[in-house]
């Protein structure tokens, strides 16, 4: 029992340095795909490129697999080295960045609500508040971003998890990771009601 402890330890923690060794790395990507967001690109307008190999031997060819596993088909772009997989889930569009030299996956769920950059300064307080609130109760990031071209204020989730083809039944381990991100919209959506009941008292 103590042997199988101290092995779990030190998987878990070789994985758990790898992560903050990518961290920087991964934070870069991040604000580069926020970037291109806010810029006009979008889902649609990708141009997607098939990737040859979807051994899930490689990490991204899992990810593709798992994907269509729950029933999803992924449309995939590659940019520096770091698959994107788009894809629906429950009508919700989503984006996977991964890649073969690292364990870990991050999952984005962008603009999914806006106000205009126009708002009065009590709504644009609230949403941030909103935010605030539900970031101590999900197991996601919810951030917001803005656009100027659009004139709007758009709000995000994203989260990063290990993903390796040892974890049992992983078809229902990411469909209960792309659950939290509605579970995290709902939140900020009922602390946004609570505020606008709390001003009309």
């Amino acid at each position: 029992m103590s042997i199988s402890i101290i092995v779990a330890t030190v998987v878990l923690s070789f994985y758990l340095f790898q992560y903050i060794s990518e961290k920087e790395q991964a934070d870069k990507e991040e604000e580069r795909f926020f970037q291109e967001l806010m810029n006009g690109g979008h889902q649609e307008e990708v141009v997607v490129k098939e990737r040859k190999c979807l051994d899930e031997r490689t990490n991204v060819g899992l990810v593709l697999a798992t994907l269509r596993r729950i029933g999803c088909e992924p449309e995939t772009e590659e940019n520096n080295g770091l698959n994107y997989a788009y894809f629906t889930f429950q009508g919700e569009k989503f984006a996977i960045e991964s890649n073969d030299t690292c364990k870990f996956i991050t999952i984005y769920d962008t603009w999914w609500h806006g106000i205009s950059i126009y708002s009065d300064v009590e709504n644009i307080a609230n949403l941030h508040k909103a935010i605030n609130y539900a970031n101590l109760h999900v197991n996601c990031t919810i951030l917001y971003t803005t656009n100027k071209e659009m004139e709007e204020i758009g709000v995000h989730c994203k989260r990063t998890v290990l993903f390796i083809k040892e974890i049992p039944e992983i078809d229902l381990y990411l469909r209960s990771i792309l659950n939290d991100f509605f579970i995290a919209q709902r939140l900020v959506f009922t602390e946004l009601e609570k505020c606008k009941v709390t001003e009309n008292q």
